[in-house]
């Protein structure tokens, strides 16, 4: 895939940013890490090969990619995991931060929207959380 020098850099500050959120997902609760980590692979794959290679290498977020990347699948539990981090987060949102009833609309439609694409992600048989 061609992206112009100017494309790479704009998905390789998004890509940064994202793994900036991700990080707090991961420290503090009611924010979701993992959805931000599978945006900055998306970002770092067309922006940067060494950082995407960095990703899959790292020791939180390393695993759950090289994983998903070569199962296509996740377990239910996960599945169940990242909806609910998705909700929870979501919902904190709504009551303290949105005060636009128009914006709190968009938020829960694509959240109902998001937790569907989650959803329909293909299963594997494992029960535990893994992916």
């Amino acid at each position: 895939m061609f992206l112009s020098k100017t494309t790479k850099i704009v998905y390789f500050i998004l890509g940064s940013l994202s793994l900036i959120m991700s990080y707090i997902g991961v420290a503090l609760p009611g924010i979701p890490g993992i959805p931000f980590i599978l945006l900055t692979a998306y970002f770092y794959v067309r922006s940067s090969e060494r950082m995407y290679r960095w990703l899959l290498k790292n020791a939180i977020f390393g695993n759950l990619l090289r994983r998903f990347h070569q199962q296509k699948t996740v377990s239910k539990g996960f599945k169940v995991l990242v909806i609910s981090q998705l909700w929870v987060s979501i919902t904190v949102a709504q009551i303290w931060f949105l005060s636009s009833i128009y914006i709190q609309i968009v938020v829960f439609i694509s959240v109902i929207f998001f937790s569907i694409l989650i959803w329909k992600i293909k299963s594997n048989r494992q029960k535990n959380m893994e992916i």
